[in-house]
């Protein structure tokens, strides 16, 4: 019993973090206008960000409805990167000159500017599937 025990731990806790437990860390941000495509979204520009402003691993916006979303990476591979993931999991935010801004996690992957987009319900239909 201990030893199941042992192996159902890491398993569970995965879960717990709720967005986290999604397995699409083979994906890259810039995949995500795919994903939006194929869902019949129009995206009118796609392009690479620092990633460094949310010490994430890469970073992408995607134009949707005349306003961009950012999508964030970090690699669940690595110990730091799965802490800060589960930390803003929590908090479900992300700061910019202190200032908390809404955030939207799935799998190894952060979403920001969702909610000042027109198309954000469909957007976060497409977020349900990126994996």
């Amino acid at each position: 019993m201990k030893k199941h025990c042992s192996t159902l731990l890491p398993l569970l806790l995965m879960l717990l973090v709720g967005g986290c437990a999604v397995d699409n860390n083979y994906l890259h941000s810039a995949d995500f206008a795919d994903y939006l495509r194929r869902d019949g979204i129009e995206v009118a520009k796609v392009r690479e960000l620092p990633p460094d402003p949310f010490r994430a691993t890469e970073a992408a916006a995607v134009t949707v409805a005349g306003s961009e979303v950012g999508v964030y990476k970090y690699d669940q591979t690595a110990r730091v990167q799965v802490e800060r993931l589960k930390r803003i999991a929590r908090e479900k935010r992300l700061y910019i000159i202190g200032i908390p801004y809404p955030v939207v996690v799935h799998g190894s992957f952060v979403f920001f500017g969702l909610d000042r987009n027109p198309a954000k319900r469909k957007i976060l239909k497409t977020i349900e599937k990126f994996k």
